[in-house]
């Protein structure tokens, strides 16, 4: 027996509507503002680079893309785990130092008293873990405010470098210089020519945490500890334990970060990554990661990072003067905070309508 059941068409109007839905919904989307950010930013400093001998503008040299993934890896790692704790509704400022203090320990260890570099690298995530574990502590044993407890561990810990970086005369070394080529291959490696390993990895890490905070119980749980902990509390959340799963995840992917840049330029510094930690966190709250908690999602971070980066590679090759790079990174976080301001206002708006 032939089913004669037919498929109801749509007609011009019904489908003139669903395409205008669809519109609306796009727009309205965190991510698309931002989007129309990366295109305007890659317009004008395509117009504003200098143009080179083949009549091409240097903004748009294959390199310049190679050059803008290379430098994802540093904040990208930092914006991963940052964007994680504040989507659960807390912070972390410590996770950059983390990052610095490891390249600072890898260099010790290697310049001073020549460990194995696979040791070194092995006891800079060790420390990396300790200082996770007790930021979850000061925030789930004894109630400090994520806010307060994470920048008195920065302090600590730039404390705690230059004790690790004091020499043998008594003087403090502000940037330890090593050589190793084989630690210098972390940074160095290659794929297809021109794609650097790590940043591949980041963007890996990128996929994977993405698809976690999206698509698993261990994502519906964050975006329920952020949105309202009440309710988290009541559907039986542990929030202890993934709290301090996502502080000493942050505090890993700091030191990750750390030893990404120690090998790159082959130095531990007490200032490595001194402005790194605010630009993953403004790659996080631009992407659509709100400062409040409970929204948003590892792709409008990656994004987020994207427009960042393309602002830095922007200045560098239109003869931009470097010290305008901080203020625009300012900039961009005041913006992002705006945006996530007057998002949240008309999505109450809509819910209490």
């Amino acid at each position: 027996m032939k089913n004669t059941t037919k498929t109801p068409e749509l007609n011009d109007t019904e489908i003139s509507f669903a395409r205008v839905s669809f519109g609306k919904r796009l727009v309205r989307t965190k991510a698309f503002p931002l989007f129309v950010l990366l295109i305007v930013a890659i317009a004008v400093f395509a117009i504003l680079s200098p143009m080179r001998n083949d009549g091409f503008q240097a903004f748009f040299r294959v390199k310049t893309i190679w050059r803008v993934l290379q430098d994802f890896a540093v904040t990208g790692f930092l914006a991963i785990g940052v964007g994680l704790l504040i989507v659960s509704g807390n912070i972390d400022l410590s996770s950059a130092t983390v990052g610095s203090m490891g390249g600072v320990i890898i260099a010790v260890m290697i310049s001073w008293y020549n460990i194995p570099w696979g040791w070194a690298i092995v006891t800079a995530l060790g420390v990396a873990v300790l200082v996770g574990f007790i930021n979850g502590f000061l925030v789930n044993e004894l109630k400090q405010p994520p806010f307060i407890a994470t920048m008195a561990m920065s302090t600590i810990l730039t404390a705690v470098m230059q004790i690790i970086a004091t020499d043998k005369t008594g003087q403090i070394n502000g940037s330890i210089s090593f050589s190793h080529e084989a630690y210098a291959e972390i940074a160095l490696s290659k794929v297809f020519g021109e794609i650097n390993v790590v940043s591949l990895v980041m963007v890996l890490c990128f996929v994977v945490y993405g698809l976690a905070l999206s698509k698993s119980k261990f994502g519906r749980t964050l975006y329920l500890m952020g949105g309202n902990s009440s309710a988290a509390h009541l559907a039986g959340v542990n929030a202890k334990a993934t709290t301090y799963f996502l502080f000493v995840n942050a505090s890993v992917l700091g030191s990750i970060a750390g030893i990404v840049n120690s090998s790159r330029v082959m130095s531990g510094s007490t200032m490595a990554l001194m402005n790194s930690q605010f630009s993953g966190m403004t790659a996080a709250i631009l992407g659509g990661i709100s400062f409040g908690g409970g929204s948003g999602g590892m792709g409008g971070a990656f994004l987020g990072l994207l427009v960042i980066q393309t602002f830095n590679m922007g200045m560098a090759t239109s003869g931009g003067s470097p010290y305008l790079t901080p203020v625009l990174s300012g900039a961009l976080l005041l913006v992002a905070l705006t945006f996530d301001y007057f998002n949240t206002r008309a999505q109450n708006k809509r819910v209490g309508a």
